[in-house]
């Protein structure tokens, strides 16, 4: 199971993504839906730990990404 908990990132003065709560269950289909700069990609780099979030966190299988 991959859940976050208010996971925000800015780019500079810019907010990417805005402290999201999401619980992706083991074995379902999951997908994100949005407008180009949308934040889709940002918040996938930050659930696979590739990028650091500004606040919140990832936890995948209840341990911490980072």
């Amino acid at each position: 199971m991959i859940e976050t908990r208010g996971l925000t990132k800015y780019f500079g003065d810019i907010c990417a993504v805005d402290h999201v709560d999401a619980t992706i269950k083991r074995g379902s289909a999951f997908g994100l839906l949005g407008t180009n700069g949308a934040g889709k990609s940002t918040f996938l780099r930050m659930a696979a730990g590739i990028l650091r979030p500004n606040a919140g966190c990832t936890l995948v299988e209840g341990k911490q990404v980072y």
